[in-house]
């Protein structure tokens, strides 16, 4: 009687090398079926975007140019320029950026937008003066204390005397202790809502501890060194107890504990 027991141990390397062979062949055709999935992808994105890139439909025709209250800029074409076929698809924001930015200095920031198929938005937001420097010349700077040419619209804002002509120049950020400190007295007294309900002549930081301002009635209001944001809350509370008597003193002292008025 044969030995059952031996022919089933002989038949089984067998029927598991058939099994091994056969789940090769299914894991090669399905890696060639992803092979080839994926360069029928790749060759659908690149006639995509071959297409895309050529498609006259994406050129663009029309550029707003407009700042961030939604009004269009007097010379859009100082922004940028339609002067070549450009393909909005591949259009370069960042590049576009950063030449604005290069080319206008007085441009703070800059927001650019596709619009498809063909429209190109871009909203700037200019430098915004505070006060005018008084060195010389008349020069305006923003918030930043970034220094810009004078122009005649801007002239009745606050005028700061004291600073260096060395310490700025026209185009860039200046680090002048003494400017900035004006531009510290500005900004706390636009907050306080001081200014502009009374109009603010001039900021004199001639004596960089000793900062004074004078108001549209040659009023003088000595600030003395730093401090400015307690000191200007308790100047509104003055200077409205002084309107409400209906009469203004000749200079108001805040650099002690106790504020000095003089008439």
């Amino acid at each position: 009687m044969p030995d059952y027991r031996k022919l089933i141990r002989k038949r089984t390397p067998l029927r598991r090398g058939i099994s091994f062979g056969f789940k090769q062949k299914i894991v090669s055709r399905r890696i060639i079926l992803l092979l080839m999935a994926g360069g029928l992808i790749l060759a659908a994105f690149f006639t995509a975007r071959y297409f895309l890139m050529n498609f006259s439909g994406f050129k663009i025709s029309k550029v707003s140019v407009i700042n961030r209250e939604g009004q269009t800029l007097e010379n859009p074409e100082n922004i940028f320029r339609l002067d070549g076929d450009f393909n909005l698809f591949i259009f370069d924001i960042q590049k576009l950026v950063q030449d604005i930015k290069a080319k206008q200095p007085q441009i703070q920031d800059v927001l650019v937008r596709k619009q498809f198929p063909n429209k190109l938005l871009i909203v700037v937001q200019e430098r915004k003066p505070v006060a005018v420097i008084i060195s010389g010349s008349s020069y305006l700077v923003d918030a930043e204390a970034f220094v810009l040419p004078f122009e005649t619209r801007y002239k009745d804002l606050p005028k700061v005397i004291g600073v260096h002509p060395r310490q700025f120049k026209v185009y860039s950020q200046t680090h002048s202790l003494r400017l900035k400190r004006a531009l510290n007295l500005v900004a706390e007294l636009k907050k306080a809502k001081i200014y502009p309900a009374y109009r603010v002549l001039e900021v004199d930081v001639r004596q960089y501890s000793d900062v004074a301002f004078y108001l549209e009635d040659g009023i003088e209001i000595k600030m003395g060194n730093g401090d400015f944001a307690r000191k200007v809350l308790l100047l509104k509370e003055i200077l409205a107890q002084l309107k409400a008597k209906g009469s203004m003193p000749k200079y108001i002292d805040m650099r002690f504990g106790d504020p000095v008025v003089k008439y």
